[in-house]
């Protein structure tokens, strides 16, 4: 047996040592380094997807953008409380006998909410959906991504408007603060991409330009009275946007805005 095995074995190392040798006296391939090779260690830390980064102190998004065009929102917010004050009841389902003491009012809507209202469908799921996407498209032009749009959906829908606005006339509802965001998502992306679609295409619909600044105000209307307002002006329109609540009559005149009186409304630095 031993002598059967042992030929096979010492065949086995020769050819082994014969493989070795081979290898060792082959020329050796020099190694090429790849051009302009680097080796970079990064601590910086990854941004989850579900991060929020709306008050980012170093942002990737615009948030000058953001910013900016959300004063502007509340400034608009202004002309819609105005808007709606004239608008019949029977669509608003404003008490216009409570608007005299509003502060009052609003304490109330807020403290008794929210609740679910009984307004009617359009209003409900046609609107508020509207305009939460018109909330979203104002972050998601500003570069952020979907999930950052949606939380900047919800934040103005549910605190600018429902406990904010809304409220001087009625409790905030529910719906709105579920509906809005939600619905504002699914329009707003939809409205995000269509715009994005004729912006690429010099903004032109079916060959119009009429038409294609007819629906960009629609698909983003705070970015078309941005643009009417401040333009390509290094310096906006709209310089600065700043908002006082006070119990003081609202006829109050304020001589020197600096100064430290408390009062009632809204003061806008125009650079025309």
């Amino acid at each position: 047996m031993l002598n059967q095995i042992l030929p096979v074995f010492l065949s086995g190392l020769i050819m082994l040592s014969s493989f070795v040798q081979a290898n060792a006296t082959a020329p050796a391939v020099p190694s090429v380094a790849e051009p302009d090779a680097e080796f970079t260690l990064s601590f910086q830390e990854e941004h989850s997807p579900w991060a929020i980064t709306l008050f980012d102190d170093n942002p990737q998004e615009n948030q000058a953008r953001l910013w900016s065009q959300t004063k502007l929102m509340f400034g608009l917010g202004v002309g819609v409380i105005g808007a709606l004050a004239v608008m019949p009841e029977s669509f608003t389902n404003w008490d216009k006998s409570d608007m005299k003491q509003f502060h009052k009012k609003w304490w109330d809507n807020v403290s008794s909410g929210p609740v679910m209202d009984e307004d009617d469908f359009f209003l409900n799921y046609v609107t508020h959906p509207y305009f939460g996407g018109v909330y979203y498209i104002v972050a998601r032009e500003s570069g952020y991504n979907q999930w950052n749009s949606f939380v900047y959906s919800f934040l103005m829908s549910t605190f600018y408007w429902e406990y904010g606005i809304e409220a001087i006339a009625e409790v905030p509802s529910i719906q709105d603060i579920i509906v809005t965001p939600i619905g504002g998502w699914l329009y707003g992306e939809w409205a995000y991409q269509k715009k994005r679609t004729i912006v690429d295409n010099d903004g032109l619909v079916w060959g119009s330009a009429g038409l294609g600044s007819t629906a960009l105000f629609f698909l983003d209307p705070v970015d078309s009275i941005d643009q009417w307002i401040n333009g390509d002006r290094e310096q906006p329109v709209m310089e600065d946007f700043d908002i006082r609540l006070t119990f003081a009559p609202t006829f109050y005149q304020v001589e020197n805005q600096d100064e430290n009186r408390n009062y009632f409304g809204m003061v806008m630095t125009f650079r025309m």
